[in-house]
């Protein structure tokens, strides 16, 4: 029997978040979207995602933070500060317009698959002044500070769902990791957004749930003086549950989840299993 008793959980359902260089799929006819709280919204605007395809000089961001209007020589922006952007009229900016500002974080060691680098999201500005070949932009909001070379990206606020996918039955064929979550952080508790090495191309979709597995079978056990049944089974014990996750942001080969239910922290490595 499957053990459901969390130390903590959290019962909200929070669904859609606006893609990092890809567009999310679109959430099914019957899934009710509404704004999301207020404490919840700069956690899903900040999450970070995976860099599934190589950059070149065909697909990177030609949009980026190239300088800042202050006498001050410093490398790290946040609320407040104008921005220098390497675009204007000619490339379609006009004052108003919002924008994410992101950059590209080189590859973590990760459990599974291959790693990825991730994206991180820096924060989001707004159009000042426009001119042919420059514009002027203010730090709305910074997730943990916007750096020169950073790029923009169209800004498109997060919304959620009303109601998690139904379910009750764990699937285990072809189990996913955990990744990373913002900043890097290898683990996360209730409230907190974390990355999934599975997305559209698997079949996630918004508001799917997963169940949050541990392998403790990798880890060192003492096989002294241990009876022959012991030795025999010890690598074979079953997963851990640790909590539940539910995705709040979707792209081809990744997703955004968050944490909803925990009965210990839930690990970069972490098996999920998605419920059905």
């Amino acid at each position: 029997m499957r053990n459901r008793t969390f130390a903590c959980a959290l019962f909200f359902t929070l669904v859609a978040v606006p893609a990092f260089a890809q567009a999310p799929p679109a959430p099914s006819a019957d899934t009710e979207l509404v704004p999301p709280p207020a404490w919840a919204f700069n956690d899903i605007a900040c999450a970070p995602a995976l860099l599934t395809t190589k950059r070149d000089k065909t697909n990177d961001p030609p949009l980026r933070v190239v300088g800042v209007q202050d006498p001050a020589i410093r490398e790290l922006f946040g609320p407040g500060d104008t921005l220098v952007i390497s675009g204007g009229s000619n490339a379609g900016l006009q004052p108003g317009q919002r924008f994410f500002v992101r950059r590209v974080i080189p590859q973590v060691t990760v459990t599974g698959p291959t790693p990825s680098p991730t994206i991180h999201t820096s924060g989001w500005v707004q159009i000042l002044g426009v001119d042919t070949m420059v514009s002027t932009a203010t730090v709305v909001h910074a997730c943990e500070g916007i750096m020169f070379d950073d790029y923009l990206e169209p800004f498109v606020a997060p919304t959620i769902a009303a109601r998690p996918l139904p379910g009750t039955t764990p699937q285990y064929e072809n189990m996913g990791h955990i990744v990373t979550g913002i900043e890097g952080l290898h683990s996360a508790g209730p409230g907190n957004v974390m990355t999934i090495d599975r997305g559209a191309n698997a079949g996630v979709v918004l508001g799917q749930r997963y169940l949050v597995f541990r392998d403790k079978r990798s880890q060192h056990i003492d096989m002294t003086d241990r009876s022959p049944a012991f030795v025999a089974m010890a690598r074979n014990t079953p997963l851990i549950e640790v909590g539940e996750v539910q995705v709040v942001a979707v792209r081809a080969e990744d997703a955004t989840v968050q944490v909803v239910a925990s009965r210990d922290a839930v690990l970069k490595g972490d098996l999920i299993a998605p419920i059905r």
